[in-house]
């Protein structure tokens, strides 16, 4: 219900339009819950012990920010990513941070296509990346995950197919 999130009974009252579609996003959410995995990991992902939304945040699930996680940099001739481009040190290995929405379509994964699976990626930051100079500071938060939370976290990024949201536009000043 991502675009409801903060409306109060006021809120409603004010807009019957909002109130009918508000009711019938409801009901297709009671008629459809997210099962019991999908919800462990969305608590995962949203999270401290996982912390994947420090990145993958917002409506379209990205920061639109660049980001060394490691991958494709154990190689004798590296895709040095974003710093091919800006020359700044900062950006050595960095790559831009992906949607999550409909990934379970668009395997293989990561910039160079070296993970295969959503499992074979949420293993890859579980294991905090691979260590180098600028390897993002967000990887070394992820604390110890189980099996069963890699598996949470897969089948919440499965949940997020779908429909995009709509964004509505004219409520601030262009």
């Amino acid at each position: 219900m991502g675009s409801f999130q903060g409306l109060d009974d006021e809120d409603l009252q004010d807009d019957p339009a909002l109130a009918a579609d508000y009711r019938q996003v409801k009901s297709d959410a009671d008629a459809h819950p997210m099962a019991e995995s999908d919800k462990r990991g969305e608590y995962l992902f949203f999270g401290n012990k996982a912390w994947y939304s420090a990145c993958h945040n917002g409506v379209n699930f990205t920061d639109e920010l660049y980001h060394n996680a490691g991958i494709g940099l154990a190689t004798e001739a590296p895709d040095l990513g974003r710093y091919s481009v800006t020359k700044k040190p900062k950006d050595w290995g960095a790559f831009k941070t992906p949607t999550i929405r409909d990934s379970v379509y668009t395997a293989p994964y990561m910039h160079d296509g070296s993970l295969a699976t959503l499992e074979d990626v949420v293993n890859w930051y579980a294991q905090e990346g691979y260590a180098n100079r600028n390897l993002d500071y967000r990887y070394k938060r992820i604390e110890k995950l189980t099996e069963q939370d890699k598996k949470d976290l897969v089948e919440f990024i499965k949940a997020c197919t779908g429909l995009l949201p709509k964004v509505e536009t004219g409520w601030l000043p262009e």
